[in-house]
């Protein structure tokens, strides 16, 4: 039953299938909106004018949280796959009929109110909380139990569930274990900041001393330069975040490719690619210093310190990557082996993958040599031109025909954007200056670069990398064994969370705009609905900016 119910998800008509997991798609919605609502409306902190054991231990429901979405985050890695297929099976009956499920919604529904009152009286430590903390402990886990509950049986009957933890206890154990070290092993990293910027600031010192007669060092603070020009290395600086991300980039590389890579040699890969990226990252600093000290101190400040770690990651991640790829050591099959094979099927990956990239890559190189403002966006364009020019025999097998409906998509994340836009969002004040103080054609040629990247060119490279390739790359390794537009949702929350991601504090905003811009590609299976619904957002959100003169707006 499961296998055929995937098979049917895989290849039959999208709209059924849509249609099928529709209100698990709305429940799962429900779930986030209000996990959402709850940790941006509510804080802990006030829990610590109670002294109570029960106030310390309600005290940690953020780790709690983050310890559950760590472990969650695992079990879809690890068998994400084989549990959306038990799910599938279990659910196919009920799915059908709503008549179990209304009663538990609004039980939901009612007990969550109950919570979220709870907690707002709880957690602001007023005086009648004070009185009997215990008891409104007490009263807090029970709400939210009963809220949990509800919810998880209206997903799906609780026996149900009992039946899919059964099937798949090895691999929910594993994940439980797994998830439960990596979020300590948070807490335990962070002793490590403050040595770890010591040891980069003696490599950094002993590079200058190389470079430089006179160098300014302070070892009570992390001060290092030159007489001209110093920076101060904190543990922000050290490279723990350089080294954060390459391993969690890495362990997904591997993972995903598990099939093509040679274990146990690939796991080398994880704690190379740690050094690496701190020397690489101890190297920035150096350049950093030297770029200050040589008289540009506001592209040191600029444009450099703030892309020059990204380029590094990318460098490093990337190169680790084409390393694996070509050589015999990490390779599971010989790279001629390999080789051969792709002539009989071609391989898209680039195609998709390749504009973005262009786009990220040409970003943080101009960026860099910048002194906060951009005047290289053009450069940006004339890359993306070059990746479209060189893969348009891909492209044009593709449904392009756009419909209106695809316009009217993008109209209501448009306004789903402003909705959500952050009170005293600031950003881009440099713009009108920068504009200012030049002449007015080649402010006007740069704005209509801006604009024409902005609302032509990011959403066609975006969408054929968030909608046209992840969204099956999540259901395979071989995305293009799953034809585009093919529904599944796993597919969508996954793509619409790395799109929200790229948006940075607007990425609740960015996720649900991901979410409608996905729904323009299911629902005829065109990248031409998605492209232009999510072109006609930014055209919107470009006039908004033109007529308030709001460019914090302008993302």
């Amino acid at each position: 039953m499961g296998a055929a119910t995937t098979q049917r998800l895989e290849t039959g008509n999208v709209a059924g299938a849509a249609t099928l997991h529709l209100p698990a798609f709305g429940l799962l919605s429900l779930l986030v909106a209000e996990l959402l609502y709850l940790t941006l409306t509510l804080d802990t902190q006030g829990l610590a004018r109670l002294p109570s054991t029960g106030a310390t231990v309600v005290g940690w429901s953020p780790q709690l949280l983050r310890l559950t979405t760590t472990v969650v985050l695992v079990a879809v890695l690890l068998g994400g796959r084989a549990l959306w297929t038990t799910w599938v099976a279990l659910a196919a009956e009920e799915l059908r009929s709503a008549r179990f499920r209304v009663p538990f919604v609004a039980l939901h529904c009612l007990s969550l109110v109950l919570f979220a009152w709870v907690s707002s009286v709880f957690f602001s430590g007023q005086a009648v909380a004070a009185q009997a903390p215990a008891l409104w402990a007490t009263a807090w886990f029970a709400s939210g139990a009963v809220a949990f509950l509800c919810w998880s049986h209206s997903l799906l009957p609780l026996g149900r569930w009992r039946q899919m933890f059964t099937e798949h206890r090895s691999l929910l154990a594993c994940s439980g274990a797994v998830g439960s070290v990596a979020w300590a092993f948070g807490f335990v990293s962070e002793a490590f900041w403050e040595p770890l910027a010591r040891y980069t600031y003696q490599i950094v010192g002993w590079a200058l001393g190389q470079l430089y007669g006179e160098v300014v060092s302070n070892p009570t603070t992390l001060e290092l330069g030159t007489s001209s020009f110093s920076v101060i290395i904190s543990p922000q600086c050290s490279g723990y975040e350089g080294i954060g991300l390459i391993v969690a980039f890495l362990s997904m590389y591997l993972f995903f490719f598990r099939r093509e890579l040679r274990f146990p040699s690939a796991l080398v890969l994880l704690p190379l690619g740690a050094a690496t990226i701190w020397i690489v990252n101890s190297a920035r600093i150096i350049a950093l210093i030297a770029i200050g000290h040589a008289g540009w101190e506001q592209v040191a400040v600029g444009g450099f310190h703030s892309q020059a770690g990204w380029l590094a990651f990318n460098a490093v991640g990337l190169g680790f990557v084409a390393l694996t790829r070509r050589g015999r050591f990490f390779a599971a099959a010989p790279p001629a082996a390999r080789d051969a094979g792709s002539h009989a099927t071609p391989d898209t990956t680039t195609p998709y993958l390749g504009p973005f990239l262009a786009l990220l890559v040409v970003a943080m190189l101009t960026g860099a040599m910048s002194a906060g403002f951009d005047w290289l966006y053009p450069v940006r364009l004339v890359a993306l031109g070059a990746v479209l020019w060189a893969c348009r025999q891909t492209y044009a097998s593709l449904n392009w025909t756009p419909s209106w409906v695809g316009c009217a998509i993008g109209i209501a994340a448009f306004a789903l954007w402003m909705a959500l836009l952050p009170t005293g969002m600031t950003g881009k004040e440099e713009w009108p200056a920068a504009l200012q103080s030049t002449g007015p054609v080649a402010a006007t040629a740069w704005l209509v670069a801006r604009t024409f990247g902005y609302v032509i060119a990011v959403p066609l490279a975006e969408e054929l990398v968030f909608r046209g390739y992840l969204t099956r790359r999540f259901w395979r390794p071989d995305a293009d064994a799953t034809s585009l537009g093919t529904f599944t949702l796993g597919g969508l929350v996954f793509s619409s969370a790395i799109f929200g991601a790229f948006h940075g504090q607007l990425w609740l905003a960015g996720m649900l705009a991901g979410m409608l811009f996905a729904f323009a590609l299911y629902r005829r299976r065109s990248i031409g609905d998605a492209v232009l619904a999510h072109a006609t957002t930014n055209g919107l959100i470009a006039l908004y900016v033109f007529i308030t003169g709001q460019w914090s707006v302008w993302s």
